[in-house]
């Protein structure tokens, strides 16, 4: 069995001017202290989204990264007249697209066709981690789970795996899911929770 490491890429730099920004002072603490968890220190190939603040995330685990374009953020396309009703449609309909943008669907193709060429790479007992984005991480995850909207305005979504809730809300930034793959396919899914107390971090499964 091989166990895939899904995270989203930690906090980005706001409010700048970059199309393409890099991890915040606070997005590089809260990628530090997720990787000091040991699932993390059996990895042993890391695969990105080539956007800066995910590679930057990859990179702090301290191994070579492998930056691919088929794990990069779903494109929006021509978001002209959209409200929240466009980010609860295209959960809902896989093929719902704006003009120059990426169905959920299409996103979910590349990214599994990225998945197993790196699962068919990975060799017998080694695990591996893959950072990208939420849309794109959630629409791969379509596959086996149920995802469903319950709040398109706060962007909140619940992610069923055979029956059990694996997420009920946000998915956060530096939050992911562990697979346990065989053949392809996920056999257990889980996932692990970021949480920030009193400036402590905290890691919880």
């Amino acid at each position: 069995m091989t166990t895939l490491l899904l995270l989203r890429h930690s906090i980005p730099e706001r409010g700048g001017s970059s199309p393409d920004p890099g991890l915040s002072a606070e997005g590089l603490q809260r990628a530090a202290a997720v990787f000091q968890n040991d699932a993390f220190r059996t990895v042993s190939l890391v695969w990105s989204s080539p956007s800066l603040r995910a590679l930057q995330t990859a990179q702090l685990l301290g191994l070579p990264v492998r930056q691919d374009t088929r794990l990069a953020e779903r494109r929006t396309g021509d978001t002209t007249g959209q409200d929240a009703s466009f980010w609860k449609r295209q959960y809902e309909d896989p093929d719902f697209k704006n003009p120059d943008g990426e169905s959920f669907r299409e996103v979910s193709a590349r990214m599994a066709d990225c998945i197993h060429e790196l699962l068919d790479s990975l060799p017998e007992g080694q695990n591996a981690l893959v950072v990208s984005h939420a849309a794109a991480i959630c629409s791969y995850l379509q596959r086996f789970c149920t995802v469903e909207v319950t709040d398109a305005a706060q962007k909140l979504r619940r992610i069923t795996f055979q029956g059990e809730v694996l997420l009920d809300g946000h998915f956060w930034e530096a939050d992911g899911f562990v697979l346990h793959i065989e053949n392809r396919r996920p056999v257990l899914i889980h996932t692990y929770a970021q949480e920030c107390h009193e400036g402590a971090m905290t890691i919880t499964y």
